[in-house]
């Protein structure tokens, strides 16, 4: 069976219009990957952008709050750092004012600070609540100040999109189910009386199935480079208007991410959506394959 399967001129068609079939379903999937990982790089991105200010006490030493500094470099949840000394705090106040404010007030009333951008793995309202609260039991720390309002309105936001694009992946991705189990059920259709022969002989299901798996396999595996080469090859087209959007998928091997999930998606999909096809097939009564 293996060396005859797929040799006519009409199972040529068909294994031609299987894979293009599978290759637009994919084309679609790539598009939804590309989506998703666009929409997880702008949520850590504006987590990213939360910075919690830490207001150090009026006669802490500058060489104690160097090491506190040096200190929360080294925790998991801070992305940067910055010292930002009374002197410092002064100057960029009279920038903005555009007048000497310490001379009019006879003194520096501006404490020295620390400036901690939060990692965006770590940007969750709870997460940062625990955070500001470690901060505030610190012996140097004056007073912990972050946009607490903003943070849960914009987590609030986050949490609407991701539950919408869940939404639509999960609908886009049972289309994409249905429509390639129906692709090669259609190309297993003219294969029927075959399997049935094949097990009015005494072939067992899986000695049955193993060439239409393989064939299976190799129609995910081709339709997966064709839809990933169409992908690339718009992305390529249109490079100098997807500038903002080739950057984000080369950040954290976002390109891998895409091929490995088409790649993944198309393999695993073609050997289900086979093997439904053909355990259908060989349950259903030969009278009614006509």
């Amino acid at each position: 069976m293996s060396n005859s399967f797929f040799r006519t001129s009409g199972s040529a068609i068909s294994s031609f219009s299987t894979v293009v079939g599978i290759t637009l379903v994919l084309i679609l999937v790539g598009v939804l990957l590309i989506v998703t990982l666009l929409g997880t790089s702008l949520r850590d991105h504006y987590r990213g952008q939360v910075v919690v200010q830490v207001l150090l006490k009026e006669d802490a030493p500058e060489q104690d709050i160097l090491q506190f500094k040096k200190k929360i470099e080294g925790e998991m949840y801070a992305a940067g750092v910055t010292y930002l000394s009374k002197e410092q705090a002064s100057e960029m106040m009279q920038k903005e004012l555009g007048e000497e404010f310490v001379d009019f007030l006879g003194y520096n009333p501006l404490p020295a600070s620390l400036d901690i951008r939060i990692h965006a793995d770590h940007g969750d309202q709870d997460e940062l609540a625990s955070i500001v609260s470690k901060l505030e039991q610190q012996p140097l720390v004056h007073e912990v100040i972050y946009q607490q309002d903003m943070l849960r309105q914009m987590n609030a936001n986050i949490a609407k999109w991701s539950i919408g694009l869940m939404i639509v992946g999960i609908l886009l991705l049972t289309i994409a189910v249905v429509l390639i189990v129906n692709t090669i059920q259609l190309a297993i259709f003219s294969q029927r009386f075959l399997i049935k022969s094949m097990q009015l002989v005494g072939a067992t299901a899986w000695f049955i199935q193993k060439p239409f798996l393989r064939r299976g396999l190799w129609y995910g595996f081709i339709s997966s480079i064709f839809a990933l080469a169409v992908i690339f090859g718009v992305i390529y087209y249109f490079r100098d208007d997807l500038k903002d959007i080739i950057a984000i998928l080369q950040q954290r091997q976002n390109f891998l991410i895409l091929i490995g999930g088409v790649l993944a998606i198309g393999l695993v999909m073609s050997w289900l959506a086979t093997a439904y096809a053909v355990r259908k097939f060989i349950r259903t009564e030969a009278s009614k394959l006509y």
